[in-house]
C-alpha cells in the first residue's frame, strides 16, 4: 500500500473500498472473511509513528517486519468457540489472519526501528535514516568583513 497525500478524494475512495471488501467477499450477510488493518501514519521531523487498534490480539500473535523501507503489521486473532446448537444471527468481530504492508516516502532506519503494545494498540516509531533528516548547516565567517 502507499501513502497517498496528494488528493483527499483518493483517501475516500480507498476508505469506502476497504470498508466494502469484507461484504464483497464474505461468504453470508453478515459474515465477513479477511480485513485490512486500519492504520494511522503521524509523520514527524525526525521519524514516522504508526498506530494500529488490535483489540483482542495477543502480543505474541502480532509480527512486525522491515524491508527495503516497507513496513509490514500482520496478526492473526482467533474466533471464540460457540455452542454448535447456536445460531450466529450478527457477526462483526472480526476474527482471522489480517496483514497490512506501507511503503514509506523516505528512507527509514530499519535497525532503530521500535515497536510497543499497550492496552490493545500497537506503536511503531520508525526513525528516519540520518541522511534524510533535516539538519542545520552552520555558516562560517571567512576574513573581516564589515
Amino acid at each position: 500500500m502507499m501513502i497517498r497525500t496528494r488528493n483527499p478524494y483518493f483517501r475516500l475512495v480507498d476508505d469506502l473500498l476497504n470498508d466494502a471488501r469484507p461484504w464483497l467477499t464474505s461468504g453470508g450477510e453478515f459474515e465477513a472473511r479477511g480485513f485490512s488493518l486500519a492504520l494511522d501514519v503521524e509523520e514527524q521531523a525526525d521519524a514516522y509513528i504508526v498506530r494500529a487498534n488490535m483489540p483482542g490480539v495477543s502480543q505474541d500473535d502480532i509480527s512486525v517486519n522491515i524491508h527495503d523501507d516497507t513496513l509490514t503489521v500482520s496478526a492473526e486473532s482467533a474466533a471464540e468457540n460457540r455452542d454448535e446448537n447456536s445460531k450466529m444471527l450478527i457477526r462483526e468481530r472480526r476474527f482471522g489472519k489480517f496483514s497490512r504492508s506501507l511503503r514509506f516516502p523516505t528512507v527509514v532506519n530499519g535497525d532503530a526501528v521500535e515497536a510497543s503494545f499497550e492496552n490493545g494498540v500497537l506503536s511503531i516509531t520508525l526513525p528516519k535514516a540520518d541522511h534524510v533528516k533535516p539538519r542545520q548547516i552552520p555558516v562560517n565567517v571567512i576574513g573581516a568583513g564589515g
